[in-house]
């Protein structure tokens, strides 16, 4: 055997494994029916905890609190997942949204991260190994582009957003989310910050931008349409396990 066929079956072995022993933890939290995840409708005592949130994580679908909010938005507030066709580009694809596109047949659906390793937890591997500040699709190409956790990661974010709008076909939209403290008035970028002084702004995340409640106005500035979003206060959010305060921002290209 191959090495390179050797590492994917021991990846693969390795993967069930973990399944399991994450199926075997979540044996307490499937006694109850206090939560419900909206994509794969199963019921909880609570979800389960994710690195230092409580009551985050789907086991049954890999869904986190920003995925079952976009799910929510995508198939109530935007139509998705219903006529008419539709061209789409996922970045960083999530296992559970992704898994909610398959076999839709008024969505045409592809994926693209520019970062492979990390797709056992809550991300599948991508069709495209390809960076959201350099899409290699030629202007106007698609009708919905998926960027949930993505600006925050890239050096250059203003220049992802001109490739996300570059791209867009006119009329079309693009569905952002990332981590943003409102109480901070401008999003900055510093890449000397101390693992400590990461961890004060966000949990220690190794992320290159630190967005504050400019988020919104920066897209506005690459010339979309933002919408100002308050469905999370609307919809049984404890019951999703979605803080009311949860934002995805709809940016429009408009013609």
């Amino acid at each position: 055997m191959k090495p390179y066929s050797r590492f994917i079956t021991n990846q693969a072995l390795l993967n069930r494994l973990r399944n399991v022993r994450l199926q075997v933890r979540s044996i307490p939290y499937r006694m109850g029916d206090k939560v419900e995840c909206p994509i794969c409708k199963t019921h909880y005592r609570a979800f389960m905890p994710f690195r230092y949130r409580l009551n985050a994580y789907c086991p049954s679908c890999k869904s986190l609190e920003r995925h079952r909010y976009a799910y929510l938005t995508l198939r109530d507030r935007l139509g998705f997942y219903d006529a008419p066709l539709k061209k789409v580009l996922h970045f960083a694809p999530d296992t559970c949204l992704s898994l909610t596109v398959k076999n839709n047949s008024f969505i045409e659906y592809l994926t693209a991260d520019n970062m492979t390793s990390f797709t056992n937890s809550i991300t599948i591997m991508p069709d495209r190994v390809m960076s959201i500040d350099a899409i290699s699709f030629e202007d106007e190409t698609f009708d919905i582009i998926i960027a949930i956790g993505v600006l925050v990661m890239v050096p250059n974010d203003t220049k992802a957003m001109r490739e996300v709008y570059r791209v867009l076909k006119f009329g079309g939209y693009a569905v952002f989310h990332d981590p943003i403290n409102l109480k901070l008035e401008h999003s900055f970028s510093d890449t000397s910050l101390t693992k400590e002084e990461k961890q004060g702004l966000y949990h220690g995340h190794d992320q290159r931008w630190y967005y504050g409640a400019d988020y919104a106005d920066r897209l506005r500035v690459q010339g979309f349409e933002v919408e100002d979003d308050t469905y999370a206060q609307q919809i049984d959010n404890k019951r999703y396990g979605i803080s009311p305060n949860e934002k995805i921002y709809i940016a429009r290209k408009k013609g």
